[in-house]
């Protein structure tokens, strides 16, 4: 049909109007008329004027624009479309536009379509950015949620507060009911509370707005858990200055607060990422550094990063393995991802790092531009959960199901985590909507209260379902919806999404409720063992701090078994032994080794009972201290009688003594007597019955050590002496009388020392006679003296019985003798050694035995050079 009017009235009334514009005749869709804005949209000029559509701008072939026309002028009815995309060659290239358009038919008086009408607006920038804008929301959206990060909404005016599920779990609230602002106030801590409401009042005043920037505890509501948060957030005030709305993010810091590292600081940006991230061109010039960057690699802030190059951070062995060998591999999808060694820029340190290099494209074309790269020291830093630069190759390769849906529910992005946990094949995913892989339930709360809080509040959490596309199994998991809206209408356009699958949280919930149960049963049952025992049972946690105390305390304490825990208990310690006590339980606690200690607690009658007290620390497979296990044992009955058989010996050995001294000398007269007379026979009967009372003397002698020992009253003198010199004499005297052993001397000390020369001397003598003693079938000992520098050291071998391993630690106890096939060979009290290891300890000395059974022993002791005056009790001679 041709045109039945002027042309040149078309091209007024095109020219006239406000927009691009343009007039077809025919079927064939020919260029009546357009205007220069239309023109200039297709990149052409006046000569396409009368040609077809499709000759004319030969790029829309493939485009649905020719039938769209077609159409109208077959139908008549109008088509109007808005930001439909056009390929069109503008500039010598193929572009990408997006245009608002109507094409209206305009009929003949026949009725029949005579011409239609083209108008269109170019929309495309703000289509670019509002998909910019829309992407940023969704980053922003995802790295908080990656980062762990709550974020949270209070109406000054109302205290409404508005909370994401991630604050509610910092603050303790369980569930989704509305959280009241002194509720809020109740989860803080009682210590950081003023603080807190301090700085709230501060951000919401309009003559200071100060910066909403705290670090504080909480108390959870529920469970009692303890946690450190740090949160930002600032105010917004109405045109009568007070402030309607006061939101900012929360962060658990509970980790950063208890290990004190000051850098573990999670930030929400690129910028202010935890993990190091760089991009460099092509030529490996630097072009940016995140902050936590500069610090590890030690970067100033006053360098100037494109200056640098990769050969300022790597040394050049690992410089040319990236360039030669890591760069070649890097793929376009998937980046490369290995470690690296990198190096500190001042220190020259070589750090170790986790490094994903990826590849930095043209949006547009496609064209690689340069590298990015994320780094994590495997030095012990936090590991970075995102990589914000290229969020959405993050969010491809995260382990979380992520969605992206139209506001009516079709899918639009779902990534690889997600299209594994519900069974669907990438070509299925654009076809999907969001109700075929929810559960019936899931998509009735969706519908309903879940889109009516995204209209309101923009985002929802909580649990949902999820629907296998193969098998059909529900799959619980918890969910994350933000809403995106059009940035110039404010009407829905999209919903993201980020959901956790909860099978594997649900059977370990499941799994632990049981093993609860059953130790729950078990710790009710040993707490009725514990309390059925005769001795008081005690635990205490890895300080020291008593945590449990059996039903038998309250036998003998007056303190109730609560107000016992902790430390409390100490209160009813006798004064003399809380030092001494304490000193060892520290000792205990900073070893891991058994704690014994004898001290005095105040029973309900107000007396002070001795009770022997032990424990020992049950630890992990590290070592380290889980719990403490101790029991206290009364032994003021056996403390009772210890005092009364001291005290018995101490009278029998002082009223032993001046008979037996009175005996020997009268002995030694008569056997004077007798030599004098010639009675040779019964001189020697009495000079043996005078080495009896010698051994009478010296057992009398060791119980009076004994009872002295036992009371603190063992005294003693120092003096200078040479100690080889000391050995020499000592050797000589038993030598006189030891006829069948040889005593061989090794001495190598040549030391003066300062010390008690009597009772050193009654440590060298007991060894020695001791080694003659239980060698009966050797012929020879041997003594030896070695210089150590501040202490000297003396060792006698023999070659006699010998002891077992299990007994070498006992020889040194009080009363001990060989037992078994040798206990009436070697008569004696079982003192000399307990004796000679009591005075040793207190010179501040040790005293050792290396022993082989049927082979001999070795005993050993060492003491220092210079001894400080021992103040004692002097010995009652009476």
């Amino acid at each position: 049909m041709e045109p039945k009017n002027n042309p040149n009235r078309f091209d007024e009334l095109i020219n006239a109007a406000p927009s691009a514009s343009a007039i077809y005749h025919t079927r064939d869709i020919i260029i009546t008329s357009a205007n220069a804005q239309m023109l200039a949209f297709w990149g052409k000029g006046k000569e396409v004027i009368g040609k077809p559509l499709i000759e004319a701008v030969p790029e829309l072939k493939g485009q649905p624009f020719i039938t769209l026309l077609q159409n109208v002028f077959d139908t008549g009815i109008t088509h109007h479309a808005e930001r439909d995309l056009a390929e069109l060659v503008v500039d010598g290239r193929l572009q990408t536009f997006y245009f608002n358009y109507t094409y209206k038919p305009v009929a003949a008086p026949d009725g029949k379509t005579e011409f239609i009408f083209h108008t269109a607006i170019d929309v495309t920038a703000l289509i670019k950015t509002q998909q910019e804008l829309s992407d940023t929301q969704e980053r922003l959206n995802l790295a908080l949620q990656a980062a762990e990060i709550g974020t949270w909404d209070l109406n000054p005016l109302s205290h409404a507060v508005h909370w994401d599920q991630r604050c509610r779990e910092l603050f303790g609230f369980e569930g989704e009911a509305d959280i009241a602002y002194h509720q809020v106030l109740d989860c803080i801590h009682p210590e950081d509370k003023p603080k807190v409401m301090e700085a709230v009042a501060a951000a919401i005043n309009p003559l200071k707005t100060d910066t909403y920037d705290i670090r504080y505890r909480t108390v959870g509501s529920n469970s009692g858990t303890l946690r450190w948060v740090h949160c930002k957030g600032r105010s917004y005030f109405n045109k009568e200055g007070l402030a309607y709305r006061f939101a900012g993010t929360a962060r658990d810091i509970t980790n950063e607060v208890n290990t004190s590292l000051s850098q573990q600081q999670l930030l929400s940006l690129v910028s202010h990422n935890a993990d190091i991230m760089t991009i460099a061109d092509l030529q490996g010039n630097l072009i940016y550094m995140n902050r936590a960057g500069r610090e590890l690699f030690g970067v100033p802030d006053e360098v100037d990063l494109t200056k640098m190059t990769a050969s300022d951070f790597y040394e050049p062995e690992e410089l040319k393995r990236v360039q030669e060998t890591i760069i070649p591999k890097i793929d376009s999808e998937k980046g490369w991802k290995g470690i690296l060694h990198l190096k500190h820029v001042q220190t020259h340190e070589a750090i170790p790092c986790q490094v994903n290099y990826i590849l930095v494209k043209n949006p547009f074309t496609g064209e690689i531009i340069g590298r990015g790269s994320t780094a994590r020291d495997l030095r012990g830093e936090l590991k970075s959960r995102a990589e914000l630069q290229r969020l959405a190759t993050i969010v491809e390769f995260s382990e979380d199901f992520c969605n992206y849906t139209d506001w009516q529910g079709n899918t639009i992005y779902l990534n690889a985590a997600g299209q594994k946990l519900i069974g669907l094949s990438v070509d299925d995913v654009a076809k999907t909507n969001i109700e075929a892989y929810h559960s019936f339930a899931s998509n009735r709360l969706i519908k309903g209260s879940i889109r009516a809080q995204l209209l309101e509040t923009g985002k929802w959490s909580g649990r949902l379902e999820l629907k296998h596309q193969q098998t059909g199994e529900i799959i619980p998991i918890h969910k994350q919806f933000f809403l995106i809206r059009d940035s110039l209408t404010a009407e829905p356009i999209a919903i993201t999404g980020i959901a956790r699958d909860l099978t594997a949280e649900m059977n370990a919930k499941k799994a632990m409720d049981k093993k609860n149960s059953e130790l729950a049963h078990t710790l009710k049952e040993l707490a009725f063992l514990a309390n059925a025992v005769p001795i008081v049972m005690w635990t205490a946690t890895p300080d020291g701090m008593l945590d449990f105390i059996n039903q038998r305390w309250l036998d003998q304490s007056a303190m109730p078994i609560q107000s016992s825990l902790g430390d409390k208990w100490t209160a009813t310690m006798h004064p003399d032994d809380v030092a001494r006590t304490l000193k060892t339980w520290q000792k205990s606690l900073a070893t891991g080794e058994p704690y014994q200690a004898e001290f005095r607690l105040k029973d309900k009658y107000g007396n002070y009972r001795w009770w022997l007290v032990r424990a020992v620390a049950l630890t992990d497979s590290n070592g380290h201290i889980i719990k403490w296990y101790g029991s206290n044992t009364d032994i003021s009955e056996q403390k009772e009688l210890q005092r009364q058989k001291d005290n018995f010996l101490g009278v029998a050995s002082h009223e032993l003594k001046t008979p037996v001294t009175s005996i020997k000398a009268y002995a030694q007269v008569v056997e004077m007597m007798l030599h004098r007379a010639g009675d040779e026979k019964n001189a020697a009967l009495i000079g043996k019955m005078n080495n009896q009372i010698n051994r009478l003397t010296a057992l009398i002698g060791d119980l009076l050590d004994v009872t002295k020992i036992n009371s603190g009253k063992l005294a003693f003198t120092n003096t200078h002496f040479n100690f080889d010199q000391l050995v020499n004499e000592i050797v000589e005297d038993i030598q006189l009388t030891a006829e069948k052993h040889q005593i061989q001397l090794k001495l190598k000390s040549l030391r003066d020392i300062h010390g008690d020369r009597e009772r050193i001397q009654q440590v060298i003598v007991n060894l020695i006679t001791n080694a003659v003693k239980y060698s009966p079938d050797a012929n020879r000992i041997i003594v030896f003296t070695e210089d150590h520098g501040h202490e000297v050291q003396l060792c006698v071998q023999d070659f006699g019985i010998g002891l077992p391993p299990d007994k070498k630690d006992l020889v040194f106890e009080q009363f001990y003798r060989v037992s078994g096939t040798k206990e009436h060979t070697f008569p004696g009290l079982g003192l000399g050694l307990y004796i000679s290891s009591e005075i040793v300890k207190q010179l501040g000395g040790r005293i050792w035995v290396n022993s082989i059974a049927g082979k001999g022993s070795t005993f050993c002791f060492a003491i220092p050079v210079v001894q400080a005056l021992q103040t004692s009790t002097q010995e009652n001679e009476s």
